[in-house]
């Protein structure tokens, strides 16, 4: 029987030929929906070329259920579904047409069949469509129940009925979704990262998850002073070698740029792979950390009406100068007899990662402890479960990501809508800072400013080229020198606030008062606390732009189709002509989609044959000479580690000998896609992500980060 006149007969019959496999499968799963019953694929023959010769299509109540045979009866039994029906349809391969032809032929059935309302919940009728699968996982990440997601999609269907699967198949996709792939970082941190990762703070101090595993965060600011996360890894211990691929592979991420500083807690490991790893990238250690460890080594030397807190805490964030440091130092361990105490000796060895006298010179954004990541632990507490296995609990983390750039584009908004409140407006200095930092760091610039009215010249002292100020605040405190530079208009101040924090001091403000200075130098305006701290483009290493999200215009588009299908296929419904109306546009419209995409997909590999034989030869030519491995690294950090797993990569493309810049000719097609867009996924067999191995850094052209687990406790019960 020809294919065309299946669809005016529903019901198989002997000798019905079909196409291919899959026609004759969609025509009895269609027949078995009407008339009540489950198709299952049964056994089917192959030639030694691979193509089916014959296949079995069975009702799903086909044999019988197997007997136990063991003398202990299970705990729990499922109940048999099986009557060893014989309904069957076999179809082979005719080989004078190459068509499938209906062999054998059984339509009579041993059991009840399913009323046509049930009909959906047999299982050869339910499948989770493509589009349900982006719903779902939009309904997955914006934080739904599997509960809720369900019955979302069952009201935009009109009805559990017309939804093509159960809440058990919804949940064994999003399961294996999340076992075959994880999006763990996103090219966005690589360019929050390029603008603000001048400073970071790196803190392990979050271990609330199913594996009680220390989650470390790399976290900075923004040119609002808000949070921007830069990279998390989900670690197995915290051991020097632990800490050195952490590190390691998070510059690997962010193209091998090294922050200036760096501020971590008070932990010797960690210390030690920075040293190796970053030994350029100055080392701080977080005050907070500091002050906790402090009540803890030395609590039970408080006394009543004690000032030893004070006195500490005056070394850490008040002297600025080395010499008072050290006098009050010794006063205060001569005075509560802690000559003898390891840990306060310890510390003082290394006064120059906290004291604000040693630190004053050093870049740090105005960041002094971690408590960016303490602050952002509580907001993860928000997110996650207990009971969330190492795949849900990154998933739960990019949520708490997102929320971060939420507040981000909030401030952004406010700052266009709002103007900050200016005391002197008609002060040109002000009005220049007000135009020019973002409305957070403009309250900061605005009070020294406004320190620098209170502030008077006591002194001044001329030479050729420099100008020395001596300034003080009217009514006392410490005296500052100021000096001025005639020739480039530099001024520097002792205390050095614009080296540590970016911002001009007070006293610095007075001097450019005093010489006549009424805006801002702009050598003095750091563009990561402007307005457009984010203008430019981000590039890696290689100079390919990065973009910050590709999905974004996917995602758009699909909010404006999804919508109208709906509203079509809602009105459709109504009448059995209008269903096919809609039906026949829908395939036709379903067919061009197709086509237009195969066509794009197709054009940059025809681009890529149609290379000419004279750049074909050129590239031969520099081959045969020194060989020169391009490579592009488009994996952004963000994973975990097992101290017990081994180092593995996952090569995407294959290593173009050549030049920079020149295109290899025989290339496949995964290497034609559009240069300048980083992909950032990962697909993940099982639930550890490694960082690639050093011998593999510059030979690999789009990395996939995979791992196979070793033994069977490392893995994670779903």
């Amino acid at each position: 029987m020809d294919c065309s006149k299946l669809a005016e007969n529903g019901t198989p019959e002997l000798g019905m030929e079909f196409n291919s496999e899959e026609d004759a499968y969609k025509f009895y799963n269609k027949y078995a929906f009407k008339m009540g019953f489950s198709v299952r694929k049964d056994y089917l023959n192959k030639d030694k070329d691979g193509m089916t010769t014959s296949r079995r299509y069975s009702c799903c109540k086909e044999g019988v259920k197997r007997k136990y045979e063991s003398d202990v009866m299970p705990k729990r039994t499922r109940a048999p579904t099986k009557t060893g029906c014989g309904a069957k349809m076999v179809i082979v391969l005719f080989r004078g047409t190459m068509k499938y032809r209906v062999h054998d032929l059984v339509l009579e059935h041993n059991h009840e069949l399913h009323i046509a309302q049930c009909a959906h919940m047999m299982p050869s009728q339910r499948k989770v469509s493509v589009t349900q699968e982006f719903q779902a996982e939009i309904s997955e990440d914006a934080g739904l129940s599997l509960k809720q997601s369900h019955e979302l999609m069952g009201t935009e269907a009109g009805g559990m009925g017309n939804v093509g699967y159960t809440r058990d198949d919804l949940k064994r996709y999003l399961r294996t979704r999340r076992k075959r792939s994880l999006k763990y970082g996103e090219a966005r941190m690589l360019i929050d990262y390029n603008f603000f990762g001048d400073v970071v703070t790196f803190d392990t101090t979050y271990k609330t998850n199913k594996e009680y595993r220390p989650l470390g965060v790399f976290v900075g600011f923004n040119q609002h002073r808000q949070i921007v996360i830069f990279g998390a890894a989900l670690m197995y211990d915290e051991t020097i070698d632990s800490f050195k691929w952490v590190f390691g592979t998070f510059l690997e991420a962010m193209c091998g740029k090294h922050p200036n500083t760096i501020l971590t807690d008070q932990d010797h490991a960690m210390a030690a792979a920075l040293s190796i790893v970053m030994p350029e990238t100055f080392h701080g250690l977080c005050t907070f950390h500091i002050r906790r460890n402090f009540m803890k080594h030395l609590g039970n030397h408080y006394k009543e009406n004690s000032d030893l807190p004070y006195m500490f805490g005056a070394c850490m964030y008040e002297f600025e100068e080395v010499e008072q440091f050290n006098r009050v130092w010794e006063a205060m361990v001569k005075k509560h007899n802690l000559e003898n105490n390891e840990w306060l000796s310890e510390l003082y060895k290394i006064r120059d990662k906290w004291a604000r006298c040693m630190m004053k010179e050093r870049w740090t954004a105005g960041m002094r402890s971690t408590q960016l990541s303490e602050s952002l632990n509580a907001a993860i507490k928000n997110h996650l479960k207990l009971d969330h296995d190492l795949v849900q609990f990154f998933r739960h983390f990019n949520r708490v990501v997102d929320e971060k750039r939420q507040n981000e584009l909030i401030a952004e908004y406010e700052m266009r809508q709002k103007l900050p409140m200016i005391g002197l407006r008609q002060t040109p200095m002000l009005v220049h800072a007000l135009e020019t930092y973002s409305p957070t760091v403009f309250v900061a610039f605005q009070n020294e400013y406004g320190e620098s009215t209170a502030m008077v010249i006591l002194r001044q002292q001329d030479a050729a080229m420099f100008v020395e100020f001596a300034v003080m605040r009217y009514d006392g405190g410490p005296e500052r020198t100021v000096v001025f530079n005639r020739n480039d208009l530099s001024v520097r101040c002792s205390c050095k606030k614009y080296e540590n924090e970016g911002i001009l001091c007070g006293h610095a403000l007075k001097v450019f008062d005093t010489v006549g200075i009424k805006i801002i130098p702009p050598e003095y305006i750091k563009r990561r606390w402007t307005k457009r701290a984010r203008a430019g483009d981000c590039f890696d290493r290689r100079g390919q732009e990065v973009v910050a999200d590709p999905k974004v215009m996917i995602s758009t588009r699909y909010r404006e189709l999804a919508p109208a299908m709906i509203k079509v296929a809602t009105r459709a419904a109504m009448s059995e002509d209008t269903s096919k109306v809609a039906i026949t546009v829908i395939s036709d419209l379903s067919k061009r989609v197709e086509l237009l995409l195969s066509e794009s997909e197709e054009q940059p590999l025809q681009n890529q044959k149609n290379l000419n034989m004279e750049e074909r030869d050129k590239i031969e030519i520099v081959s045969e000479s020194e060989p020169t491995s391009v490579s592009f690294e488009e994996y952004m950090f963000m994973g975990c580690r097992s101290s017990t797993d081994s180092v593995s990569t996952h090569s995407m493309s294959q290593t173009v000998n050549g030049p920079l810049n020149v295109v290899a000719p025989d290339t496949d097609e995964s290497q034609t896609e559009e240069r300048g867009a980083i992909s950032t996924h990962c697909d993940v067999d099982a639930y550890h992500v490694f960082a690639p191995s050093p011998q593999g850094r510059n030979n690999t052209q789009g990395l996939q980060l995979r791992v196979d687990v070793a033994s069977p406790q490392n893995e994670v019960d779903e």
